[in-house]
């Protein structure tokens, strides 16, 4: 998710359009009960459309089969307890047939609010503080204003500089990796195991890369600044010569500061025995942090061209994150999402039917070359190539 909030000029045409609703401009849930029922029931409306492929017909039939597809698939679309209503509210239907309509009643009628959509994030869309973008345009929606992009600020993190090119490869960085942020999310209180990242296309590798390093800034809020370890292209550096490089840098002192302020990702490229990196450099350095509390976390990244090496560990050593594959049919979605991304951060916003089209001649003309998609990606949007080979097949 990217972070966005309303400029100045924004937040009076926020507070313009909720007096015209006759919504309650603050306040707990319940006085903003109105607002936040129909955010809910258009994001549900969006994604029915979305996971399910059905059009937005409010007669169009709803099976409790597909609703408990919709409800409990891994990204959640309701808040916990609503998600356990809607579940008791399937097994009572006991396979009755239904309406999108009658469910779109029922979430008015239970108060199921979408994920995300909360008093706090309603005040703060108001407020012009930060909230993901998908709330942030569900908001604009129900507000019914249309030229939301135009007032919507980026966080730092989203707009480095002024470049159409930086924007984009923001926005790709955006692209998502299902299974590999899963993973990621679920070891990130404690990340004492290194992850492994196997795959032999630098440029799947190095995308899939800076999409988690989006994720651990979007998750603590805290910037990450990558630091590589490596040997030369034709000799590697001992271990000993590793750790001696990484304390000269980063002293347990300075380590501890760094980490107040910043998230550090330690790389190591090929060529290295896992055993001996996790062994002798990594498990000591985690040893001398165990005591310290910091925002900031640390991360270990080692980036194999192959799987040799896991199997010279054992599996509760390390974290696999399994290659990402070519791009093909089924992450259209995803091509769409990172096509729209991109097109609101280089003020050339796109349509949904549009980012689709666009996306399945993207998926046609690459044919499953992650090199030919980015390239294709790049002429679209009309954007010079000339560093592209060093940021999309180098990490860092």
């Amino acid at each position: 998710m990217v972070l966005i909030k309303a400029s100045p000029e924004g937040i009076e045409q926020i507070k313009q359009s909720i007096k015209h609703k006759g919504w309650t401009v603050s306040g707990d849930r319940k006085n903003n009960a109105d607002a936040l029922i129909i955010v809910s029931q258009q994001l549900f409306k969006k994604y029915v459309k979305k996971y399910l492929k059905i059009n937005n017909a409010d007669e169009e039939p709803l099976t409790s089969e597909q609703l408990t597809k919709l409800v409990n698939q891994e990204q959640k679309i309701f808040t916990p307890t609503a998600t356990n209503k809607v579940n008791t509210y399937i097994y009572q239907l006991k396979k009755q047939k239904f309406t999108i309509k009658d469910f779109i009643e029922e979430i008015e009628i239970q108060c199921l609010y979408a994920d995300r959509v909360t008093s706090r994030n309603w005040r703060y869309f108001q407020k012009g503080k930060e909230i993901d973008d998908d709330i942030f345009e569900a908001f604009c929606t129900a507000l019914e204003i249309k030229n939301w992009d135009n007032f919507a600020i980026y966080h730092p993190i989203y707009n480095k500089n002024a470049t159409d090119q930086t924007r984009l490869v923001e926005g790709l960085s955006s692209f998502n990796h299902r299974t590999q942020i899963k993973l990621l999310k679920t070891n990130f209180s404690n990340p004492n195991k290194p992850f492994l990242v196997a795959n032999t296309c630098k440029y799947s590798q190095t995308w899939m890369l800076r999409r988690l390093e989006l994720e651990i800034e979007n998750t603590n809020r805290l910037k990450c600044k990558p630091f590589l370890l490596s040997g030369s292209q034709f000799s590697s550096r001992s271990i000993n010569e590793l750790s001696n490089r990484f304390e000269e840098q980063y002293p347990i002192t300075r380590l501890v500061k760094s980490l107040k302020n910043e998230n550090l990702l330690v790389v190591i490229d090929n060529p290295y025995d896992c055993k001996e990196i996790i062994n002798d450099f990594w498990m000591p350095l985690v040893k001398k942090l165990t005591t310290t509390k910091t925002p900031g976390i640390m991360f270990m990244f080692l980036l194999s061209n192959n799987q040799a090496n896991e199997r010279e560990i054992e599996s509760t050593q390390i974290i696999e994150l399994p290659p990402a594959n070519p791009f093909k049919e089924e992450d259209k979605e995803d091509i769409v999402n990172a096509l729209l991304d991109i097109g609101a951060k280089i003020q050339n916003p796109l349509s949904q039917d549009n980012a689709e089209k666009i996306a399945d001649i993207l998926i046609q003309k690459s044919n499953g070359d992650t090199l030919k998609l980015l390239q294709e990606i790049y002429n679209h949007f009309k954007s010079k190539t000339t560093n592209f080979a060093d940021v999309w097949q180098k990490y860092p």
